[in-house]
């Protein structure tokens, strides 16, 4: 059976190492945007865990919150710890059967598969880690992406 579950281990993977990266850039990198009223890394970052509690919320119904925004390397290297149990959380839910979850959304019930909501998680999570890259590289630093591909996950 095909199952997304390497695929949200790789996931947790990658997040702990590149938030490990991230911590050991100089402190300005926080601020960094694309351009002119695009989010920057900070926010960006602070929506990974924003976004993991949403998930979990679809999932399970745990509430999700208002996350500590993430403005310098200790708050980074604090949140990394929470957002490995969200990513868990994500793992566990996707050994269950896929079904049709109802939640509650910006719009009133929303219905979806849990298989729909991990794999937004995934690619949600992935899209995100390319922005921060390309802002990184615009600014003239490196975010190695390669060495969190799903072939180096054992």
């Amino acid at each position: 059976m095909i199952s997304l579950n390497k695929s949200l281990r790789t996931m947790q993977w990658t997040n702990q190492g590149l938030f490990e990266d991230v911590s050991k850039l100089p402190a300005d990198i926080y601020g960094l945007t694309a351009a002119e009223g695009e989010w920057p890394i900070g926010r960006l970052l602070t929506h990974f865990i924003g976004a993991a509690e949403w998930y979990r919320f679809c999932l399970t119904g745990i509430a999700y919150g208002n996350p500590e925004k993430i403005v310098n390397s200790e708050v980074l290297l604090k949140s990394k710890n929470y957002l490995n149990e969200l990513d868990q959380c994500m793992i566990n839910e996707s050994l269950k059967e896929d079904e049709v979850l109802t939640f509650a959304n910006e719009v009133g019930q929303k219905d979806s598969y849990r298989s729909t909501i991990l794999g937004q998680a995934v690619m949600h999570t992935a899209q995100h880690w390319g922005q921060i890259a390309a802002i990184l590289k615009q600014h003239g630093h490196h975010l190695d992406l390669d060495k969190y591909d799903v072939w180096s996950l054992n």
